[in-house]
């Protein structure tokens, strides 16, 4: 078979009646190159088809187009469990990034490194900013306590704030005067008590407003 091995200007004529190429260097037809496309097309989508939602294979999205929870793994999934004490956090079945908050320190833990029963796997979560403690306590802490008092006969006032400290700033304000503050004396019998009296000028029912702070 002989082959032209110079160019060749077909002035715009087409070539027709080609055989099906066998050489790499062969000629072929528009109809022999179409079916070979759609072949590989129908090839592409089958295996995509085939491939996809398996291991090493494609994902597949749901009908609002995200992953599907099935094929997420086990760490893009945070549970959070509450327990009562550090022997319940240790019994959960937990994988790592999975939270536990504990009533009894009011404090929350997440797990770090797999092996949820070893303590020394979780981590305490802090909040920025967050405060771990005021004078030495921590949990709960109550800062603050408010009474109104008065009622036209007593003159001495026995307050259980329940602030556990006698270091105590006590303001009594008159409800009535714009809060100003009253003249009294202020006495700090226990840790959870404050005392205030007035003489012999009993205030009238609900006057004054008692203020008592840490």
């Amino acid at each position: 078979m002989k082959k032209i091995a110079v160019p060749l200007d077909m002035l715009g004529l087409a070539i027709h009646h080609l055989a099906n190429p066998v050489a790499a260097d062969d000629a072929a037809h528009k109809g022999y190159a179409d079916t070979i496309a759609d072949q590989a097309r129908a090839t592409a989508i089958a295996t995509i088809a085939a491939q996809r939602g398996i291991p090493n294979g494609y994902a597949t999205l749901d009908v609002d187009g995200k992953l599907a929870l099935g094929q997420l793994p086990a760490l893009a999934i945070t549970d959070t469990f509450v327990v009562g004490s550090e022997a319940e956090m240790l019994a959960l079945a937990v994988q790592i990034g999975d939270v536990a908050i504990r009533t009894d320190e009011n404090k929350s833990y997440i797990l770090a490194i797999e092996g949820g029963a070893d303590i020394g796997h979780w981590r305490e979560l802090l909040a920025s900013g967050y405060v771990i403690a005021i004078d030495g306590m921590t949990g709960y802490i109550t800062l603050s306590w408010q009474t109104d008092i008065g009622d036209g006969v007593a003159t001495s006032f026995t307050l259980n704030h329940g602030l556990g400290t006698r270091d105590v700033q006590v303001a009594v304000l008159d409800a009535a005067d714009e809060y100003a503050d009253v003249e009294c004396r202020v006495v700090r019998p226990s840790d959870w008590e404050v005392r205030v009296e007035f003489g012999i000028a009993a205030p009238a029912a609900n006057a004054y407003r008692v203020v008592i702070q840490r």
